[in-house]
């Protein structure tokens, strides 16, 4: 197995942790909020991140358990600052506008809100993993048959 260096993994912690708060600005608007977070996020959330590190920091692996990791790594991160900038956002904007809908936040305390962000990291976790994967699998097969073009 491959070791993953400290330097890749950082950087794709701060893009995927950009994608995500980003992602948490835009889900404020409230029928963009399930498009994003539902479909958005688990399913496409690991492609950008990637796509980022290779352009960008020319990270090249031959393993396609390597990108599974990445994968997973990059879902994490992208729950996480989901997560941390979403909710205080919702309770400001909730303080200021009674009317706004909450999505059910100010009814969580601190065991549900444990145990939802873990519910929700494992989903993202998990499919960001498998499309990992299968990233990585079609960026080593246009990679090889790229050379022998």
């Amino acid at each position: 197995m491959e070791i993953i260096s400290f330097k890749y993994l950082k950087n794709l912690a701060i893009y995927s942790a950009i994608l995500g708060a980003g992602c948490a600005i835009i889900s404020l608007i409230p029928f963009l909020m399930p498009i994003i977070s539902l479909f958005f996020l688990p399913f496409l959330g690991a492609i950008a991140p990637m796509v980022l590190l290779i352009k960008l920091d020319n990270f090249n692996s031959d393993e396609n358990k390597t990108f599974a990791i990445l994968g997973s790594l990059s879902g994490f991160f992208i729950c996480l600052s989901y997560c941390v900038v979403f909710v205080p956002l919702v309770f400001l904007i909730h303080l200021i506008f009674k009317s706004y809908y909450d999505y059910g936040v100010q009814y969580l305390n601190l065991f549900l809100s444990v145990l939802f962000f873990i519910m929700i990291a494992i989903v993202y976790v998990l499919t960001n993993a498998v499309l990992g994967l299968i990233f990585g699998i079609i960026f080593n097969y246009i990679k090889q048959h790229k050379q022998h073009v």
